[in-house]
């Protein structure tokens, strides 16, 4: 873990995942699916073993979500958030902690209002051009397929 950064904030849909949403009629019931990365994974428990908070603010309510965040023991999730700013505020006050001890991940305009809170922030390879253009990092890995990772590993490699 970064010596300076303490909280990471996690878009969900096109950053934890590819963005895709499969939807499916099961016994005459809507179902809904996605994929996280494995890699991720491990990188958001390797960051919270070593002390950091990781919170998901998403603008989308997902029971799909909840579950991935219960797994990986993700206590700061918050779905279906209009204002990603104002809920990350919130959070820095619990925890007492700064916007430069702070990074976020985003994928679309719905993020960008993070980006200038937070000391670092990141966009996946394949984001929208404005969240390319505005984040301190761009991934190489796309959505789902790691960038969550890749990003964890810049922020242990960066010396504060």
């Amino acid at each position: 873990m970064s010596d300076m950064i303490k909280l990471i904030v996690l878009d969900v849909d096109g950053t934890m995942t590819n963005g895709q949403i499969t939807l499916s009629k099961i016994k005459g019931e809507i179902v809904e699916s996605k994929s996280f990365n494995i890699k991720d994974g491990m990188g958001i428990a390797l960051w919270q073993q070593n002390g950091g908070i990781v919170a998901i603010i998403s603008g989308r309510k997902c029971e799909i979500t909840q579950h991935r965040a219960k797994e990986l023991k993700i206590a700061e999730v918050h779905l279906g958030v209009e204002d990603k700013l104002a809920c990350l505020k919130k959070i820095c006050e619990k925890y007492r902690i700064l916007p430069d001890n702070t990074a976020c991940i985003g994928d679309d305009v719905n993020d960008i209002n993070m980006y200038a809170f937070c000391r670092y922030s990141f966009a996946p390879a394949d984001a929208c051009g404005i969240n390319k253009a505005r984040a301190s990092f761009v991934t190489h890995a796309r959505g789902g397929e790691g960038c969550v990772r890749e990003m964890i590993d810049i922020l242990d490699s960066i010396k504060d």
